[in-house]
């Protein structure tokens, strides 16, 4: 089935619709939420911009896939004032849509949403209708997650959709109804990418109580989350669960790359009410995410890239600071010689590093003569780019052994 007539022929799957909870529609928005939304738009941009181009290089349909499961309302009110309203993440991805296919026609830009509360459907539906200038397939499914997902993705097998890129922001408000069998299902498709809320404060809080253990079963995919050490202190507790979710993503789900962004709330100190987990199959995409994390962070909701094995580092680390040092010397230093495209790349997986952190400490330890950096013909000595060969030469010069 090709991919047009998958989109035409979607017209049933909200059949078991359910009455969702009574609550004010649309509430006002939190600043953490704001700030996750700012991201999300910036990576969505960049994301369907570079996609769009590769599948033109490849003379391929210009066509990706967005989907947001507990999706809300598509808008909300900006502050306590309510005399101004704030987009959502849908409405946001809408925007951006219309504005690159308005630079060329023939992108394609398909939006799924998924929320049980019928008054968030009906008012993101009215929204979409409205912005849908260029008769995209945008629609908005009433039901639960985990089951109207899995139907949709049904329908998707038996398409050429499947081939495509695929974009899935998983934001619920708690740590049920996403289970790790279907993030695996999800992962199973080549160009699929997912960004998951991960609500670490709500996990510490009730992973002991017996109306929760189904939930976090399915949450961690194994019940390996009842090893957490009871006598830890909470913060301890969360990291454990957040490295144990990692954990499992890789080796259950089957995820190659998998980066935790600890989220520094004002007020909470060091215990953060989530994480932001980005998941992917393909190092350009954890690049693309990483970057924009730099750019959006700010001093009042500090994003933290977090090392799975050994624990927490600060996303935009003063290149004077040796940890990731340490770990950049160790690797060049068991290798001999390295290639910067390569060690970049996993400086980017493993690390905190962004590029110019990578950089700027590459070249702080060809200054100690720690290392030696061998540059192609006329590029510039302050700098490293592709192409270049990394030597260990010295030693640590301070680094642990």
């Amino acid at each position: 089935m090709a991919s047009k007539d998958f989109f035409d022929s979607q017209t049933d799957l909200t059949a078991s619709k359910k009455s969702g909870l009574k609550m004010e529609i649309p509430w006002v928005i939190d600043d953490p939420a704001k700030i996750k939304h700012e991201l999300l738009r910036q990576y969505i941009a960049s994301w369907m911009l570079i996609l769009f181009r590769t599948n033109k290089n490849y003379d391929r349909p210009q066509l990706v896939t967005y989907f947001d499961g507990f999706c809300g309302p598509g808008e909300y009110f900006c502050d306590e004032k309510k005399d101004a309203k704030c987009d959502g993440s849908p409405v946001l991805v809408a925007n951006i849509a219309n504005d690159l296919i308005a630079k060329d026609n023939q992108r394609k830009v398909a939006i799924f949403c998924i929320d049980k509360n019928k008054s968030c459907v009906d008012r993101l539906q009215d929204i979409f209708d409205q912005k849908n200038i260029n008769k995209q397939f945008w629609k908005v499914y009433l039901g639960d997650f985990e089951q109207t997902i899995n139907g949709i993705l049904d329908e998707i097998d038996q398409s050429t959709v499947k081939d495509y890129p695929m974009f899935f922001f998983v934001d619920p408000f708690g740590y049920s109804g996403f289970s790790m069998s279907t993030l695996k299902r999800v992962l199973s498709y080549p160009r699929s990418e997912i960004f998951i809320n991960f609500m670490v404060y709500d996990i510490v809080r009730f992973w002991e109580e017996d109306h929760a253990e189904g939930a976090m079963k399915n949450l961690f995919g194994s019940d390996e989350y009842k090893d957490v050490d009871k006598t830890r202190c909470a913060e301890e507790r969360q990291l454990f669960f957040m490295n144990l979710y990692c954990k499992n993503l890789s080796e259950i789900a089957g995820a190659k790359f998998v980066m935790p962004f600890r989220i520094n709330t004002p007020g909470q100190k060091v215990r953060p009410r989530y994480y932001l987990i980005h998941v992917s199959q393909h190092i350009k995409a954890l690049r693309v995410m990483k970057d924009n994390m730099a750019r959006v962070s700010d001093s009042k909701y500090r994003f933290e890239a977090i090392g799975i094995q050994k624990g927490q580092m600060t996303l935009f680390e003063d290149p004077e600071k040796v940890d990731m040092r340490n770990r950049i010397i160790d690797v060049v230093k068991k290798q001999k010689e390295v290639s910067f495209d390569p060690l970049e790349d996993w400086a980017y997986a493993n690390t905190n590093g962004v590029s110019k952190t990578i950089k700027d400490i590459l070249i702080q330890l060809e200054q100690q003569k720690v290392f030696e950096i061998q540059r192609e013909s006329r590029k510039r000595k302050n700098t490293v780019t592709s192409g270049a060969i990394i030597r260990h030469i010295g030693g640590n010069n301070g680094a642990k052994n």
